[in-house]
């Protein structure tokens, strides 16, 4: 039975005949009955299946960056949901039948704080552990040395991700992060970016490339 909370024209709530009333963010909502097909998937459906699923996995393991480097555009959607409708129309590369993650297109964070300027990634003396080096730059309203350095090391054969949020400043021009040992042997995929010391600004995340350990 739907409920009319405000009169006539108000919201409402439950089932109503063919549709259905709910509250999603802060938004009153109405939303069709479901009619289940009995035809089988496509193979293209199947295939549009997959993609999803590939896509919002990776973004969900690494939420904890894309809550903060989506946050501004994420109006309605959340941030995750933002960001896949970002990604999706570059998000993938076929490998001979597959579908595989286009990892060097991905991108976790978007906005105007300045990305690192000759960013690299690599093994350093102690074999547990990469790091991160970029150039110096000028300062500039939207490149400040205060600003927080975050990085992300993806294992996607392991679907797991280490993430490093603010964890140094722009002056610092290099972070050393240490590797677990269940990441050795496998590629990682490399990511860092930038955001403002108050929080209250992005960068766009930048892929530095592969390491395999």
């Amino acid at each position: 039975m739907g409920i009319l909370r405000k009169g006539l024209l108000g919201p409402v709530k439950n089932k109503t005949g063919a549709v259905i009333g709910r509250q999603h963010r802060g938004q009153n909502v109405l939303t069709g009955l479901q009619n289940p097909s009995t035809k089988p998937p496509t193979e293209k459906q199947l295939e549009e299946r997959r993609k999803f699923g590939m896509l919002n996995s990776f973004l969900s393991d690494i939420d904890k960056l894309v809550n903060v480097g989506f946050k501004h555009y994420a109006k309605i959607k959340t941030p995750v949901n933002v960001a896949y409708s970002y990604n999706v129309d570059h998000a993938f590369v076929k490998q001979g039948e597959e579908w595989q993650l286009n990892f060097p297109e991905m991108v976790y964070s978007r906005g105007h704080v300045d990305t690192p300027e000759g960013a690299t990634v690599a093994p350093d003396a102690d074999v547990h552990t990469v790091l991160f080096s970029w150039l110096a730059q000028k300062q500039t309203a939207s490149c400040q040395f205060a600003d927080q350095a975050s990085f992300l090391m993806y294992n996607a054969s392991k679907n797991k991700a280490l993430i490093l949020i603010n964890a140094t400043n722009r002056y610092a021009l290099s972070y050393p992060l240490t590797l677990p040992a269940e990441f050795f042997g496998d590629t990682l995929h490399c990511y860092m970016n930038f955001n403002s010391a108050d929080g209250k600004q992005s960068g766009d995340s930048m892929y530095l490339g592969e390491l395999i350990f």
